[in-house]
Formats: structure tokens, sequence, C-alpha cells
């Protein structure tokens, strides 16, 4: 139903009255022709892409706490994609992402372009977050109130944590993340303590679709980097 609304509009000392009705749109309302053959090429050439082939998985991933396969790959690849594009410039970055972003699992056999689509729907970017690094404390907190988030570049378990690659914590904390993350999404609030914040302008699921497109193999990862 369309509903065109009657009014007001007040600008200053002016105004505007607007006349209303409201018009019905249902199953009675028969199909233009004229439109359908306009949108039918664009639909055709969605569909070929959403199904065009991209890798292989060996095995299903999937989503799982504190460490699951599907988070393993979202976050190696990621890393994967901003080193090959030198995003990272020699600085160690760890890695935060959330398990509720990680929407549909990538099963075994043929991957597409649409399975990266199901799994990654929002166009969410890519963030590089500069932290206090004390704020390491804030993030490991919350991980293991949590119950696990996907994460890349350290380690976690009940009783330490430690950065991976012989990296020593200094005075800066480099991360990894989204958009949606580094504005205090899913109650992370640590990250509206960054004293900087670069969004890439990458789309997550583009930088994962390239890199599938690239390594042609999916083979599932757990490798202990958090447990709880």
């Amino acid at each position: 139903m369309i509903v065109i609304g009657a009014g007001l509009l007040a600008c200053s000392s002016a105004s505007i009255f607007v006349q209303t009705d409201k018009v019905e749109i249902n199953t009675s309302v028969p199909a233009d022709d004229s439109l359908q053959a306009f949108i039918a090429p664009y639909k055709k050439e969605l569909a070929e892409n959403m199904n065009r082939v991209i890798g292989y998985a060996t095995e299903d991933l999937v989503r799982n706490r504190p460490e699951g396969t599907l988070g393993n790959f979202v976050i190696d690849e990621t890393e994967n994609y901003l080193e090959e594009h030198n995003w990272l410039k020699g600085k160690h970055f760890i890695s935060v992402m959330n398990h509720g972003g990680l929407r549909a699992p990538i099963s075994k056999g043929e991957v597409t372009v649409g399975d990266i689509y199901r799994l990654m729907p929002f166009d969410n970017t890519v963030v590089l977050a500069k932290l206090p690094a004390s704020e390491l404390d804030s993030i490991v907190a919350y991980l293991r109130n949590s119950g696990g988030e996907p994460i890349g570049g350290f380690q976690i378990t009940n009783e330490d944590f430690s950065l991976l690659k012989d990296a020593e914590l200094q005075d800066t904390l480099y991360v990894i993340t989204t958009d949606y993350l580094s504005a205090g999404g899913d109650n992370m609030s640590f990250f509206k303590r960054s004293y900087e914040t670069v969004d890439t302008g990458i789309f997550l699921r583009e930088a994962l679709i390239k890199r599938v497109e690239k390594i042609d193999t999916l083979r599932p990862i757990i490798d202990g980097r958090i447990k709880l």
C-alpha cells in the first residue's frame, strides 16, 4: 500500500497544504510487461554472477565457538588480502570480528560468488584501527565473556594471551576489524577508544571473493588460536 500523506509543511512564515490518498497495491494489480522486460537482462546477469564458481571447499566451513573453521577462513583471508595489497605496511596487526556477522556456512564442494554473499550479505568494509595497547585486556575480557569470536594475530586461553609471529606488544595495538564493529557494534566498546581508524573502503565480501579466486581450494583450519 502506498500512502500519499496530507498535512501542513511549515518553512518560515509560509505553509503548504498537501492532500493525501491511499492507493492499494496487491496481487490483483497486473504485472507491467514492459518493466519486466527492462529488468530481465539485469536479473539474468546477476543470477549468472551469483552462480559463478570461484573455488572449492574440501570440507564444510562452519561457525563455532570458541573457534570455528568459518571464522578462521574469514580472518585469515582478510589478513592475506590486506598483506597482499600492502595495507599492513610491516606492522603486526591482530584481527577481531564477530561470530554473529557470519551469516551462512560454506558447504563442501564448489564455492560460488553467491556463497560469499550469503556468508556476508551486508556491505561491511574493512577498517584498520589503532588502540592503546592497554585495550588488549579489554578485548581479551570481551572474548572470554562472549565465549569466543573470530580472531587472528594472537592466541588466547583462559589463563593467558600472546601475540603470534614473536611480535612484542608496543604502545599501540593495531587491529583489523569492520566498520560496524569499529563504531562499537556488538558491544565492542573498546573500539570507541581507538585514537585512529582508517576505513579502507574495501568490502569484506569482495576481499574474500578475490582471495577464494586466488587460492582456489579452501581447507578448513582449526589451530587452537582461542581456547576457553
